[in-house]
């Protein structure tokens, strides 16, 4: 096959799966030292983000080879990278490789000319690292292909024939963000099969549409939203436009065109109240839909809504997906949202303005009734809210874009707004002393709640087996750093020998708030923890890893703030690698057919999908790295299935337990700890620890039905095979109608 048009380049003689141990070829160029080795080794630190290698063989031919590197390290991951320089001044290559502490990884490289110069960078931060494998195998063309086939295929992804293509789509999976799936193919092949064959409608069900008009809106943008209403399927519906009290004559006399053009549409008197209008003009047994001119309505719309309405009487209020559309008029940037999720609208409203409220509900507010306050939607959601018994099972989310919104608010304008507004809520409620705030750059609030003037007892239970220098590092950090005070800690010691080790434990038993128990018993992870339990004195329960270190010094007042609240059950910090990219922001349940950390690898000041990364949310499970439950909730669930799972999902088992019992589970992007992940553990690479892994994996599934992927706080058109919120292609087409 041709790699280039026109262009016939003899195939050169290297035999199919030459191998060439890169190792003894290493010459260190910048940030690093090298210490000698042992069978032919390199073991060395990084000392900056620039660590790089170069490779003493220029002579590699033209062609395909796959590239083995296995490097053992004290940080979980390394991002390691391989730089192609090309002759003839051409810009050089960076081929990223995600490397895992212990395991092999594998990518292909491709010499396009043969004779470019290799480099190596062996990690992206400071480290210690050993590198035992480094070979360069040689292979076939037909190999090649396959190879990238087979990786493209698997994660969703269109595979192209030319294979010029095919290569820069296969290298654009190993960058730290991944390949996005695009959604222009999914809007042409995946939104069509979401919808059911036909919506069954009847002309009874009568729609009050209400458009909220400010002096900031346009004619232009009226009408177009106006428009898609006419265009709607269902047509029983009538429309009132509410112009605010500071929109001039002359304008109002141009809204008169589109109460001229159709008889269902009228413009209200901004004189009267928003009170007046609910009660007297607008039907009292129709369903109201806010639709402010700042979006398009999907064709469909209407007809959907009444046909999830049907079959949810119940429902008090139904909100539903949106994307945007760009200045060409091409959808774009789609909002995905999970189903309800009180925590994170208290961090900001991902619901959003387009909200359908049942007969009754608004009949004692008006739609804007703050008219000063940009946030006016916020307001009205939050004291509807206050009217519902159970907002769980009467706030109905349908997945569907139904609106294309193509004209924001200003962020920052609409944060401040909104912090005024939660804050009046909660004094409202009764909870004058929690606080809200908004961070500076950052279209989010961060709500604190209070922990009672005497602070409750946590007892943070700490497994260990020797590992004193990661031991002592945890421990140290969390005697100097933590500023709440009411804490002891726990060390369960699981059969440590070295006498390092021993002798620190012995220290520790000096400190007031120290205690030392042994737990002589194998590992067993959830055993050891249901045996610190026993032994606790705190009413709450903190699990913490050997290997974790304390980042923010208030991460235990945050923490402990949302773990009493009466409707609150775990709660998960976020959690970084030593380089600071994400390490956990809540667990996803159905990731990879089982469970996955959200946003992971994503860069350490990164606000995620949709600020997610920076709002406190509800999640299924967090994990136990670092989590607080009270002890009752501990004990009321039977604590962790150590029968079960001894080492693996036992944290994510046990968030759905606590789920199940009526709790929702919390995470907090504003407690913040690192976690050199599984350091003191070691990972799952011997038969024996993998088939204990394979067991407690299926048990997960059996219990959890997680092959399902079907997550609340998720939304089943995003990836389930990556951990980074990106669009899912042809991963879930069977997606409910409604949640």
């Amino acid at each position: 096959m041709k790699l280039y048009m026109g262009v016939k380049r003899p195939e050169i003689a290297v035999p199919h799966l030459t191998r060439y141990d890169l190792r003894p070829l290493l010459c260190p160029l910048q940030g690093m030292t090298i210490q000698p080795g042992t069978d032919g080794c390199i073991t060395g630190k990084s000392i900056s983000s620039q660590s790089m290698f170069s490779i003493a063989n220029k002579n590699f031919a033209r062609g395909w080879y796959m590239v083995e590197v296995l490097i053992e390290s004290d940080q979980s991951y390394l991002d390691t990278a391989f730089v192609l320089q090309h002759k003839e001044g051409r810009k050089s290559q960076r081929l990223r490789l995600p490397v895992r502490n212990g395991r092999v990884s594998k990518r292909l490289i491709w010499f396009a000319r043969g004779g470019e110069e290799l480099l190596f960078s062996p990690a992206q931060c400071e480290c210690d690292f050993t590198i035992r494998q480094l070979t360069l195998v040689r292979v076939s063309l037909l190999f090649a292909r396959n190879r990238m086939r087979s990786r493209l295929t698997s994660r969703q992804l269109r595979v192209p024939s030319r294979m010029t293509n095919r290569w820069a789509c296969y290298d654009a999976t190993f960058s730290p963000r991944r390949v996005r799936a695009s959604y222009g193919d999914w809007v042409k092949t995946i939104e069509p099969t979401l919808w059911p064959d036909s919506f069954k409608t009847s002309a009874d069900l009568c729609f009050s549409l209400l458009m909220p008009v400010s002096v900031t809106d346009t004619l232009n943008d009226i009408r177009n939203t106006i428009d898609s209403v006419l265009d709607q399927s269902y047509q029983n519906w009538k429309l009132f436009i509410l112009p605010a009290k500071k929109i001039s004559d002359n304008d109002l006399v141009k809204f008169r065109e589109f109460v001229d053009s159709n008889n269902k549409i009228r413009l209200i008197d901004k004189a009267l109240s928003g009170a007046e209008i609910l009660k007297k003009i607008i039907d009292a047994d129709t369903y109201r839909l806010m639709c402010p001119p700042r979006a398009v309505l999907s064709s469909k719309a209407l007809s959907c809504l009444q046909y999830v309405v049907r079959k949810n009487s119940h429902a008090k209020i139904i909100y539903a997906d949106e994307d945007f559309l760009n200045e060409a008029g091409r959808r774009c940037r789609p909002n995905f949202k999970p189903a309800w999720n009180p925590d994170l609208l208290f961090s900001r409203n991902y619901i959003g303005e387009f909200v359908l409220f049942a007969p009754g509900i608004l009949d004692e507010y008006g739609p804007i009734e703050s008219a000063g306050e940009v946030a006016w939607d916020y307001t009205l959601f939050l004291r509807v809210l206050r009217k519902l018994e159970n907002p769980q099972r009467e706030i109905i989310h349908i997945p569907r874009i139904l609106f294309h919104r193509y004209k924001t608010i200003d962020g920052e304008q609409y944060i401040q707004s909104s912090r005024r507004i939660l804050k009046k809520y909660f004094d409202e409620i009764g909870c004058s002393d929690v606080e809200v705030e908004s961070k500076k750059n950052r279209e989010t609030l961060h709500v604190r709640w209070p922990v009672q003037q005497e602070e409750p007892l946590v007892s943070l239970l700490i497994p260990t087996r020797d590992m004193l220098s990661m031991l002592r590092q945890c421990i140290d950090s969390i005697l100097e750093k933590t500023t709440y005070r009411n804490y002891e800690i726990l060390v369960l010691d699981n059969q440590s020998v070295e006498s390092e080790t021993l002798e620190y434990l012995a220290k520790l038993k000096t400190l007031s708030n120290v205690r030392v128990i042994k737990y002589d018993a194998p590992f067993n992870y959830s055993a050891i923890n249901n045996f610190g339990v026993q032994h606790a004195r705190g009413e709450i329960i903190g699990l913490v890893n050997n290997d974790t270190e304390v980042a923010s010094p208030d991460w235990l007042m945050e923490m402990v703030g949302h773990a009493i609240r009466s409707e609150i059950g775990c709660v998960g910090a976020k959690l970084h690698y030593g380089d600071g990219r994400i390490q956990h922001a809540g667990v996803v349940i159905g990731l990879g057919g089982l469970a996955g950390h959200a946003h992971k690898f994503y860069h350490h000041h990164a606000v995620g999908y949709r600020n997610r990364l920076i709002c406190t949310q509800n999640f299924s499970a967090v994990t136990a790295a670092c989590l607080l439950v009270r002890k009752s909730i501990f004990e009321a669930v039977g604590g962790l299935d150590e029968k079960h799972f001894a080492v693996a999902f036992n944290d994510v088992d046990f968030c759905l337990k606590v789920k199940a019992a009526g709790y929702r589970n919390l995470w907090t992007p504003w407690a913040e700890m690192y976690h050199h992940e599984s350091i003191s553990r070691g990972i799952d690479n011997t038969p024996e620890k993998r088939a204990r892994f394979d067991r407690e994996a299926m048990c997960l599934k059996t219990r959890w039905s997680t092959c399902a992927g079907m997550d609340p706080y998720y939304s089943p058109f995003l990836t389930h095979t990556r951990e980074d919120f990106s669009l899912g292609l042809n991963e879930r087409t069977k997606a409910p109608l409604w949640r």
